[in-house]
């Protein structure tokens, strides 16, 4: 009996013995037949939870929590029980994923149906700059009582440094509600109860710090997924101050431009004005974002700033906002730039950014 080499599909044949003496080969996430497993022969996959979970970006608790809640999944069983996700599940976690980026939440996408999704996943197309910003949904009575008990679990976790719990409440809040939701009904207030904590005398630096971390991250991932896969228009760059190194709000920024098919390129905290103005000469931007958290820091670098936005705003949109910024600067105003100060809505304020940058980006697309 002959075996052909399949480790180098060199097409030598080996004896038995030979044949038996190859290293086994090694075993990957992925199921390589579905047949042992009996699944349809016209489904890829399967999928093990970790790798699914590494593709989408979707933390395995959220995974269970749409198969038991929803019925969006239909993972088949491995000879351990463990859950094998199939093609079809995929596509439907692709959609899904598409969906939350537009500020639709999951209880709304559930309603579509596992069916719709998956043919909708087969011609989905990309957003397109010039079509009206999706709305940010309106909580209930009841909603709005869930996620101000999730807040307040957010705020002891952090108080007793513990991460994982903070995680779990973060993951109960995606799983329930849209992005927009938790970033403004959870997220933001949580940190701004965690800062009056801290100013209190009642809550560490490093529980502010691990708190803040996590969010961060969290903002962070949902900006990589929110960002247009391909776009013609000129990326926004979205930046801090320099000394600035709260980062929250230039990240729910950056979130808002991607949701709605805006590049974005995210500079970071503390960029010195110098480097913003290497940054706009390079990239070419259509937009502008500033951040500032400390009246303190925007005086210590307002004549930087002055400098340097007499330059960038003559054929750019700038803005800068956030809690450090003032109601009115009349040497601000003759560059062109725009404050928007912390007394003002900060959602509407946000989706005027949004709509103006937009159009911005549709008349440049028609010149």
């Amino acid at each position: 009996m002959y075996k052909f080499c399949v480790g180098c599909l060199c097409g030598q044949t080996l004896d038995e013995s030979a044949a038996a003496r190859m290293p086994r080969p090694v075993k990957y996430d992925r199921i390589a037949t579905k047949h042992e497993q009996g699944a349809p022969v016209t489904e890829r996959g399967p999928y093990k939870m970790r790798t699914i979970a590494r593709i989408t970006d979707f933390s395995p608790a959220l995974l269970r929590a749409w198969e038991r809640r929803h019925g969006l999944l239909h993972p088949l069983r491995g000879p351990g029980g463990h859950r094998l996700y199939t093609e079809d599940d995929l596509r439907v976690l692709q959609r899904v994923k598409e969906l939350i980026r537009t500020g639709r939440s999951i209880g709304e996408i559930a309603g579509v149906g596992r069916d719709t999704l998956l043919r909708q996943s087969l011609q989905s197309p990309e957003a397109d700059p010039s079509e009206p910003p999706p709305t940010i949904e309106a909580a209930t009575p009841e909603v709005r009582t869930q996620l101000e008990e999730q807040r307040a679990r957010i705020v002891q976790a952090a108080l007793k440094m513990d991460s994982g719990a903070l995680n779990r409440v973060l993951d109960e809040s995606f799983a329930r509600v849209s992005p927009d939701l938790v970033i403004f009904e959870v997220i933001e207030p949580a940190a701004r109860e965690i800062g009056n904590l801290w100013v209190a005398g009642r809550c560490s630096v490093a529980s502010e710090h691990l708190a803040t971390g996590v969010f961060v991250h969290r903002l962070r991932k949902l900006v990589e997924s929110a960002e247009p896969s391909r776009s013609d228009t000129r990326p926004t760059i979205v930046a801090c101050f320099p000394d600035e190194y709260h980062q929250l709000g230039a990240l729910v920024l950056a979130y808002q431009l991607c949701r709605n098919s805006l590049r974005v390129s995210f500079l970071g905290a503390a960029l010195p004005f110098e480097d913003l103005e290497g940054a706009c000469q390079v990239v070419q931007p259509a937009a502008v974002l500033l951040s500032v958290t400390r009246q303190a820091v925007f005086q210590v670098h307002r004549r930087s700033m002055l400098d340097s936005l007499a330059r960038v705003a003559r054929e750019t949109l700038v803005y800068v906002g956030g809690q450090g910024a003032p109601s009115e600067d009349p040497l601000m105003a003759r560059t062109g730039a725009r404050l928007v100060g912390p007394q003002e809505d900060q959602q509407e304020a946000q989706r005027a950014i949004v709509t103006e940058i937009r159009n911005s980006a549709r008349l440049k697309r028609q010149e």
